[in-house]
């Protein structure tokens, strides 16, 4: 069959499905990635096809040259907020809308990327759209087309979360059943193709999840659970890595593909305290960052070794503890090779949910960004290296994650689906 992936132009999120895509690939059926023109070239550097669609997208840009008060970051909505006494109907409401909204969903994808999406997919014929959960031109094409589609998570669905305690609030209050600010949008969007509303284009017919089990919220959903697979991108390992053991405790401080890449700087954590909390302790950092991440006038410490660039997946494993920034594949690759870490959160998505959840399983600590200073870094450090604890349960979390389907036992779950939907609709079966 035909199988078309689709997300916003961020390489973390491509790599993120990489291992799926490639699954996908190796079954036998025909895979190609339509993307932005910004992230093409990443693409084609993990051997997959892609199809460029819209006009770039050039977030960073547009995001550091947008006053703060006019995107999602400054408008006192937080799709990731989970505390009750906050959640009434009212703000969940206005949270979801402020989302769908050019202050976020049509920021990232504009008019023109759903254009070529439905052009290229009504020419194509895929059998099933993957798209990224806060990529809507997958399930508006998709729908345009008749292709079974489904979502993929690139963190604790907080979208899904808020979908059903929205759907569940308005309920009780009949004088707002009307109100549907999300199926409006989406309303609008299929409305522009010929295609009227189906509340599987919100969430999908299914979401494909490759966040741990223990993260998953109580969502009446059909979710596909999938072991993450780290994908760091076209990478050599470097003869140092290669070498025997560094002799003492190795530490990983990252700020993750989309630190460097996205977000107009949003999240970043400063190198210069962490130096200088390590200076004196017996310990091997590696610090993986590019010239813009790094000060010239920062200096670094003789047990700090700065690199541009090296792949989580092959360091993670020489390493005692890691100190990030919250993103999903740094948090989930440590996951898989049971590393302890220690997390001071970035304000982007859900860095500080996931920090606090991987704290409570016993498996890290966190630091808030205003609790952070040389002092809280070095004491967190040395209690996460000197407690066995941190390293037992990250362990145990690793293992979780082994026992989790892989993508190659996903292939056959989303077969029975798209047959599932054929067998619904009558949509034919692709020469692919």
């Amino acid at each position: 069959m035909r199988v078309l992936f689709t997300m916003h132009a961020a390489a973390a999120h491509l790599f993120l499905v990489v291992p799926i895509a490639w699954a996908m690939k190796a079954a036998g059926h025909e895979v190609v990635v339509a993307v932005q023109p910004d992230i093409v070239d990443d693409v084609t550097r993990t051997g997959l096809t892609a199809v460029p669609v819209g006009k770039a997208s050039n977030i960073a840009e547009r995001l550091a040259s947008i006053p703060a008060d006019q995107q999602i970051f400054g408008s006192g909505y937080d799709i990731a907020e989970e505390r009750p006494e906050v959640l009434t109907y009212e703000y969940v409401r206005d949270c979801m809308a402020a989302f769908a909204s050019p202050l976020a969903l049509d920021l990232i994808t504009d008019d023109s990327m759903y254009d070529d999406m439905v052009t290229f997919c009504r020419e194509w014929r895929p059998d099933l759209v993957v798209w990224d959960s806060i990529t809507f031109p997958g399930p508006v094409a998709a729908r345009a087309c008749g292709a079974a589609q489904v979502r993929s998570t690139f963190g604790r669905d907080h979208w899904g979360r808020m979908r059903s305690l929205f759907l569940r609030l308005r309920a009780e209050r009949p004088e707002a059943l009307g109100e549907d600010p999300v199926a409006d949008w989406v309303t609008a969007k299929l409305a522009r193709y010929g295609s009227a509303f189906d509340e599987d284009v919100i969430l999908g017919q299914a979401t494909v999840d490759s966040m741990p089990v223990w993260t998953r919220f109580p969502v009446e959903h059909d979710y596909l659970p999938v072991r993450y697979v780290p994908y760091n991108g076209p990478a050599v390992v470097p003869d140092w890595l290669r070498a025997e053991g560094p002799g003492r405790p190795r530490v990983c401080f990252t700020l993750g593909v989309s630190g460097r890449d996205m977000w107009g700087g949003h999240g970043s954590i400063g190198a210069a305290d962490l130096f200088e909390a390590v200076a004196d302790l017996d310990v091997e950092v590696v610090a993986t960052l590019n010239a813009d991440q790094l000060d010239p006038a920062v200096k670094v410490p003789d047990n700090v070794r700065v690199v541009d660039y090296v792949p989580l997946n092959s360091l993670l494993p020489t390493c005692s503890a890691i100190v990030h920034h919250g993103g999903t594949g740094t948090f989930s690759t440590s996951i898989v090779h049971g590393v302890p870490q220690l997390v001071v959160p970035a304000q982007l998505y859900d860095e500080g949910g996931m920090a606090r959840q991987v704290a409570d399983e016993g498996a890290g600590l966190v630091i808030q960004p205003e609790d952070l200073s040389t002092r809280t870094l070095r004491e967190n450090l040395r209690r996460l290296l000197g407690e066995p604890s941190f390293r037992e349960n990250a362990a145990r979390l690793s293992r979780v994650s082994e026992a989790t389907p892989s993508p190659h036992d996903l292939v056959r779950d989303l077969e029975e689906l798209v047959a599932r939907h054929r067998a619904e609709t009558g949509a034919p079966a692709t020469a692919g």
